[in-house]
């Protein structure tokens, strides 16, 4: 486990951006509770899902020694200028990884990141939406799993990276979704469930073999940065802080 401090910059840019794309993107994941919890911030509540997945975004870049300005940035070209979700999330060592940040309740918080929880166990299980895998896991090599110590995004301090694991392997312990977790809970929709104890440790994914997908480490050298609208690039990185 790994903790990453989530600064106040890092709100603002990740819910700026979620702003700014939400006329093209409908949230998926984005549960009742989250929305009674945001109820005082309508336009947080309607972006919620964008805020968390980009912090997640950005401390895992952090994480594994890159830029988070520069994923952003490269993130912003690679969906046409927040047309249309992105492939990937990281490119890392030559991998293409989706971070996926989870909550869990307080009492299972400390046995998720410490990987102590059991698959037996309520909450034991990392899930992927069987549509979502169906989807986009052809483009993807790695997941990457964390979580924030706040469900409310504006009240967050750290966020956690728990542990990762390849497209290859999910298929090969989980080929297929299920409705209910191994202890019995209904899922609300049907999802591939990774047991926690069967993610890597981080350490490993920074000592990994290379792999053959390009991360440009400055943003320029995107080929998208001199095919797309330089005057929508420069007013949503003027306006998200990037």
């Amino acid at each position: 486990m790994t903790k990453i401090q989530i600064t106040p910059d890092m709100f603002d840019i990740a819910f700026s951006l979620s702003k700014l794309r939400q006329g093209n993107f409908t949230n998926q994941f984005t549960t009742k509770k989250l929305k009674e919890l945001l109820s005082d911030d309508r336009v947080l509540a309607q972006n919620v899902e964008g805020v968390v997945g980009y912090i997640g975004d950005m401390c895992a870049g952090i994480m594994l020694g890159l830029d988070p300005h520069n994923i952003m940035r490269n993130m912003v070209l690679d969906t046409d200028l927040l047309t249309h979700r992105d492939e990937c999330d990281i490119v890392f060592n030559g991998h293409r990884i989706d971070v996926k940040t989870e909550f869990y309740p307080p009492n299972k918080f400390n046995s998720v990141i410490n990987r102590t929880i059991t698959k037996n166990e309520t909450y034991g299980c990392r899930l992927i939406n069987d549509k979502q895998f169906r989807d986009n896991s052809h483009g993807i090599d790695i997941y990457l799993y964390g979580t924030m110590d706040n469900i409310d995004p504006r009240k967050a301090n750290y966020w956690y990276g728990i542990g990762w694991i390849s497209t290859d392997r999910i298929k090969e312990i989980a080929p297929k979704p299920s409705s209910f977790s191994p202890a019995g809970a209904k899922l609300w929709t049907p999802a591939h469930c990774i047991p926690n104890e069967d993610l890597s440790d981080i350490n490993s994914l920074i000592s990994s073999k290379k792999g053959a997908y390009k991360y440009y480490d400055n943003h320029i050298l995107n080929p998208k940065f001199s095919e797309l609208d330089t005057r929508r690039l420069n007013y949503i990185f003027k306006n998200s802080g990037l």
